[in-house]
């Protein structure tokens, strides 16, 4: 049994985005004008006998924020198929909109089971500050989700005039400078800090959603040292070493038993931030091809040292666990493999474009004899458009009527997504759905 140790994938150069660069810690940009104005922060929570009532709000004295606790009340604390979504509401008579993230902690030792808590964010309803303040929102639920874990920081009352302190703090740091960095202690021995920072709209374009079964891989180098690690937030310092460029948005999840939307939301803001880069989950059953761009992978030094060191076999053990000794990968070997990856010459019936699967490539090529790790010559190459996934895409010969399914199958849904929709193999599907004679297929 080959086992392989994953390890940190790095490609290209430049500052990480949460180190010391000339841009200042949070990044190149500041704000030029005064930073857009928050109106006030409430935290809500879920009495057991008095039902939902205000914990605590900034800055104190404000009647209008306080006000605002009397139009939201019944969505501050919302029922359960509202937890972890992000929304706002508008409330003309104090004009002005209510940014929210509620959330609700399952867990025996509290009462009912279950503590529920809302730190929303009151600003202008004629600002544009609705769009920059909402990552906020999400982001300290966040923080306060896994400090409520791992400390009791909301629930426990040695804990409260901390807590009063930071929501005053973020209050006047955001106001004024648009970025806040907070120290939280616990314990008296040990510091948790928070960072927060008011991100302008950015190249124009607001980054993607994220599909829990893309591959996130770092295009800038990190160096996971303790100095720049203290510096990332509790969340960062678990999810960041995991992206190897071999694991998905759920696999770290899953490694890290967390909620996957709040590793997409950390690999999200990496992408925004151009750290990484996303590419399609590796799957036996895809089919690969080469682009034009792997004949300028022949000329770049840089990027055959980067690639030639990532897809090696990190490691081999054999079953009595004495090591392998695996070959070096020659970069011969591993261009010759990229220009393998080819549609055949060969016309097939229908005009179908002919299609040969991951797995029938390692086959006959038998990459591993060289030393060469198929997966991770398969992500380096997409990452780098070296390489293109080809996918199918099931078109319905038949009146779909009500059936989901059917009407999905319009020519624009690959089989790759239709399987991740329906929890199903791709291969199992793309029979399935062949076999049932209702289909035709378009590969792209």
């Amino acid at each position: 049994m080959v086992q392989r140790q994953k390890t940190l994938a790095t490609f290209g150069a430049g500052p990480f985005a949460t180190g010391d660069t000339g841009g200042g810690r949070f990044g190149h940009y500041t704000f030029d004008d005064e930073a857009p104005k928050l109106l006030g922060i409430l935290l809500a929570e879920f009495d057991n006998r008095e039902g939902p009532i205000i914990k605590h709000y900034v800055p104190r004295g404000n009647d209008e924020v306080e006000a605002t606790f009397h139009f939201t009340k019944a969505l501050i604390i919302p029922k359960t198929s509202m937890f972890r979504h992000s929304f706002a509401l508008t409330i003309k008579a104090l004009d002005c909109k209510v940014l929210m993230f509620p959330v609700g902690i399952d867990h025996q030792d509290y009462h009912r089971g279950r503590f529920t808590f809302n730190m929303s964010f009151i600003v202008d309803m004629t600002s544009s500050a609705e769009t920059m303040y909402e990552p906020i929102v999400q982001k300290c639920a966040e923080y306060l989700i896994e400090l409520e874990i791992e400390y009791h920081f909301l629930t426990d009352s040695k804990y409260r005039n901390q807590l009063y302190e930071v929501m005053e703090k973020m209050f006047i740091d955001l106001s004024t400078k648009g970025e806040s960095v907070i120290e939280v202690v616990i314990d008296e021995d040990q510091i948790v800090t928070l960072y927060f920072k008011l991100c302008p709209s950015y190249r124009g374009i607001e980054p993607p959603e994220i599909d829990y079964h893309m591959v996130p891989m770092f295009i800038r180098e990190v160096e996971l040292s303790p100095r720049l690690i203290e510096k990332m937030d509790v969340l960062s310092q678990k999810i960041i070493p995991q992206i190897d460029g071999i694991n998905t948005v759920r696999e770290i999840a899953i490694i890290l038993e967390l909620d996957p939307s709040l590793v997409a939301r950390c690999v999200r803001n990496l992408h925004f931030y151009e750290c990484v880069s996303l590419v399609p989950m590796f799957l036996y059953w895809n089919t690969y091809v080469a682009t034009e761009r792997v004949h300028d992978f022949y000329k770049n030094q840089m990027e055959i040292s980067d690639c030639l060191e990532f897809v090696k076999i990190q490691s081999a053990t054999g079953e009595d666990g004495s090591e392998i000794p695996m070959p070096n990968p020659e970069f011969s070997d591993v261009f010759r493999l990229y220009l393998s990856m080819r549609v055949p010459d060969e016309d097939v019936e229908n005009g179908a474009i002919p299609k040969k699967s991951l797995e029938q490539w390692v086959a006959e090529e038998k990459p591993r004899s060289m030393g060469i790790d198929e997966h991770r010559l398969v992500q380096f190459g997409m990452h780098h458009q070296f390489l293109r996934k080809l996918s199918n895409y099931p078109i319905c010969t038949v009146n779909p009527g009500n059936n989901s399914l059917l009407k999905a199958c319009n020519g624009k849904t690959s089989v790759d997504e239709l399987a991740l929709t329906h929890n199903i193999d791709p291969g199992v599907l793309h029979h399935l759905l062949k076999k049932s004679g209702k289909f035709e297929f378009v590969m792209k």
